[in-house]
Formats: structure tokens, sequence, C-alpha cells
């Protein structure tokens, strides 16, 4: 993990000569602009050099960042500290420009023994205690959640499950597992006096995770992304990754996260143990569970937290900027529980302006049901938006969640009319099909309807409002064309249509 080539990065295409030369150094087969695959070590070493993480499966992403944001927090000191001293420790790093080549060093020689993925005593985030309490493991693409396997859908690879999984790969889907392994059955495990094959499922099972990020800065996006004070659990006991601590977790009791390390890294509900061959690939693996009961309560610092229902989850409909209010607000009431920004933003609010400048969202997901069934992941990145957090920028923010309803607004009439015009016209016909009828023009509305929403957050104008109710009208009248080839189709329409022109305030 420290020196093998697994994460991949873009290197940034602005390199003056000096940094060229490092980068050299550093990834001799990398190039200013190109992408490559490092270890932590030069990751670390080299972030200032690189623009961003070039990861092409979202919930890998996700937890990556997750393992990321946690090392930043040990090989920089910001793991420690009060809510009074941290905001300048950070400030000092950020005017720094670079991680310490000498502490990562330090921190990866530390931990080497653990930070392999095919160790003999204790492999990386895996559990060697399954070679003696599980039987039979199974075909390495059972680790690939994107392999075709009994009656799941084909995803992006056709590639059969017997096909052993190269190294790089097994630890990108290992981190996957981590995160988002789904309840139900899994290999049979007997620890202590519990024998079962039930796994729960795993901690950002269905989430949308959200990450302050710079586009072209990964030195930034890792130190920005490291939650700040406020947001680390405080249970009892020592704050240790699982390749930091000497002692495997115990799967009849899990300990509580006890501050930040522990929280980004030690929660999973899955436990894994993969065999490798002298290629460095994995020929197979085996995936069970890794609690016996619900994992302690946390609150992660990249989720969107509801007073009822939990997190957000993910909704592969749903566009990333409609909730861009909810991370700029602290809170944001709603009809049926109030939404309570990330935790990790509320350290972004103490930043410099000429910082908040740089950073937009990076937005990671994946639209899940609780058991094994994937429907889509999904990422998105926002512009530069933090600047109007609430604590910088209240009038601003105010400003986007004002435009955030006006759409949403503008979206329930649009399909309140379109229903309306429907029925109006086809009185015992089939809901599905006025459902895929409203849909569609939604759909169109919405992809429109952003376009319209970044205008307004780049080029603010006050004597312009967002045109929101007109692209509305635009669609209405592009998907209740077919529905007018009658004179009651077009008294029909024509009522639906002045209700969406005039709505009720």
């Amino acid at each position: 993990m420290a020196d093998n080539g697994w994460i991949p990065v873009r290197v940034r295409f602005d390199l003056d000569a000096d940094e060229t030369e490092e980068l050299r150094s550093l990834v001799p087969e990398a190039s200013p602009g190109e992408c490559a695959r490092v270890g932590l070590r030069c990751l670390f070493q080299g972030a200032h050099l690189f623009a961003d993480l070039d990861f092409t499966v979202p919930p890998v992403e996700a937890v990556a960042r997750r393992l990321l944001a946690a090392v930043t927090a040990r090989v920089t000191g910001l793991d420690t500290g009060t809510s009074a001293q941290w905001p300048d420790a950070r400030d000092d790093l950020l005017a720094t420009g670079r991680f310490d080549a000498d502490r990562v060093d330090e921190y990866l020689e530390t931990h080497s023994h653990r930070l392999n993925l095919y160790d003999s005593t204790q492999p990386f985030l895996q559990d060697i205690r399954l070679a003696q309490e599980c039987g039979k493991g199974q075909a390495p693409g059972r680790l690939v959640m994107d392999r075709p396997s009994g009656n799941n859908a084909v995803w992006t690879t056709h590639l059969a499950q017997d096909v052993p999984v190269p190294g790089p790969d097994a630890v990108q889907w290992l981190l996957a597992w981590y995160g988002y392994g789904p309840s139900g059955t899994a290999t049979p495990r007997t620890h202590a006096s519990r024998t079962s094959g039930s796994c729960k499922a795993g901690p950002y099972r269905s989430l949308v995770s959200y990450f302050p990020h710079a586009p072209e800065r990964l030195f930034a996006s890792l130190v920005a992304s490291v939650p700040g004070p406020s947001a680390w659990p405080t249970g009892p006991g020592p704050d240790l990754a699982p390749w930091e601590s000497d002692e495997l977790p115990d799967p009849l009791a899990p300990a509580p996260a006890c501050g930040p390390v522990s929280l980004l890294t030690g929660r999973t509900a899955h436990a894994l143990l993969l065999t490798g061959d002298d290629a460095g690939q994995t020929t197979g693996c085996k995936i069970t569970w890794n609690t016996a009961v619900d994992l302690p309560a946390a609150v992660d610092p990249y989720v969107i937290e509801r007073t009822k229902g939990g997190p957000l989850r993910a909704d592969r409909t749903r566009s990333a900027w409609r909730d861009l209010d909810a991370l700029l607000l602290k809170t944001q009431p709603g009809s049926k529980s109030t939404l309570r920004r990330p935790t990790v933003f509320d350290a972004v609010a103490e930043l410099a302006p000429a910082v908040q400048r740089q950073l937009g969202v990076r937005v990671l997901a994946w639209d899940q049901e609780r058991q094994e069934k994937d429907n889509q992941w999904y990422a998105a990145t926002t512009p530069p938006v933090l600047q109007h957090i609430e604590e910088s920028d209240a009038q601003g923010a105010a400003a986007i969640a004002t435009a955030r309803r006006s759409a949403e607004a503008a979206a329930g009439d649009l399909a309140r009319a379109l229903s309306a015009a429907w029925l109006g016209v086809h009185v015992k016909r089939d809901p599905q099909q006025r459902h895929g009828f409203v849909e569609a023009a939604r759909a169109q509305f919405w992809e429109r309807a952003e376009e319209e929403f970044w205008q307004a957050v780049r080029a603010p104008d006050p004597d312009r409002r967002p045109a929101f109710r007109r692209l509305a009208l635009e669609r209405f009248d592009q998907a209740t064309a077919t529905l007018k080839s009658t004179v009651h189709g077009m008294s029909a329409v024509a009522k639906a249509r002045a209700r969406l022109a005039r709505p009720r305030t």
C-alpha cells in the first residue's frame, strides 16, 4: 500500500520546471496533465504536484477519500488539538503548501508490516482469523462488485468469476466492500460462540458522500477534507486505524469510534481475507460478517444528516446541485425533517476566504438497497462554491437556497399540471403510463434547470431571477403537444397550463 501504485491520480498541468523535476524523481513515468498510479508514500510526498484523484468507481473513491483524510490527519498532527488551536495549525499547513516528506516516511515505516495486501499476519484492512473461522472461500470475482454473478445484471465488465483480480484493483474493491457491502448471506464464519453467514449492511451503503474539493489542487482537497475537532467522536480507548492496532476487533462487541481516525477507517460490517499469487493477483477471497450487532452509532462527517430517516440516501434521479443549499446552510428546515450539513463543512467555514474560493464539492454516491440490489453509482463535481457557506456569505447562501426552492416549486407545479392534462384526456388509462409521461418531462426540466441554476450562481444578478417557471412552461408545451389532437384535449391542456403559468402563492 505504501509503495505499489494503486491510487490513480491526475498530475497538475501547470507544473513549473522545479516541480516537473520533482515529479520525475517521484513518478518517472508521469507527465504534467496525465494520469498515473501511485502508492501512499508518493501520494502524500507529491500531493502538491497532483490535481486530483482519478478513481473510476465512485464508491471506491468515497472510501478512499475517508482513508486519505485519516492519514492526512496523522502525518500533519491534525488528529490532535482543541477547537481553538486546530484552525491555526491547519492554516499553517495550507500556507506551507505540501506535506512533510520525513513525517510521511516515518508514519509509513512505523506501520509498514500492516500495509501489505497479502501479509500472512495482519493483511491490510483484512482479518487473518478468517483463514480458520471460515471454510472454503469464493472465486476472486466475488470481490469485484461490477462482475456478473447469479441473477445480477452485468455492469461494466463481462469477466467471469474465476478470473484473477490484479492487486491494485483488488485494493480498490476491498475498500468498496469495507464501506458499501450488502446485508444478507455471505461466507459462513464461526467466531467464539457464534456461527453465522449473515452480514449487516456497510456503513455508507445507499448514502451520498460530500467532500470539500479543489479540482486542481489535491493537497488542498486532502487538508480541507479533515474534519475539525467538533466533529470527532469522544468514545473511550485509543483512536487507531486498523493498520495501527495490535489487536483485531471483536466482532461480537464492536467498539465505538473514539476519534477522527477510527471514525474514518475503523467502521465496517464486513470482514474480508484475500488470497494472492506470486504475481500479486487475488485468486480467491472470503467475505463474511464483521459484527454480530449494529455498528455503534456515529455521525459520519461527509453525509447530510436528517432529524428523521437517518442520513440522506442516494437517488440516481436527483442532481447534486439540488442539495447545494443543504451544504452551505448549517441547518435547513424542511416539511418532514431538518437537514444538518456534513460536519466537515463546519471546518470549511473557518478557512480563509482565499482558500474557500478554491473549493467546490465532490459528490459520490451509490443508489442501492440495504440488501444485495445495486442500481447505479454516480459522481458529480460542483464549481467552486464554498465561499458562499453561511458563516462567510449568509446573503449568498440564502440566495442559492431561494433559487433551489424556486426550481423545486416549478418542478412540482409542472408535474401536477402534466398529470392534470393527462387525466383530462386519458381518464381510464394505466397510472404507470401517466407516471412515465410526467417523469420524462420532469427529467428534461431538471437538465435545463441545472444550467439555469449554475448561471445564476456564477454570475449573480440581483435584477434577474432564474427562469425556472419559463423552463417549466416550455417542457409542458413540448410534452403535451400530442394530447391536443382533439378539442377535448386542447381544453384539458389549456386549463392545466393556466394553473402552471399562474400558480397559487
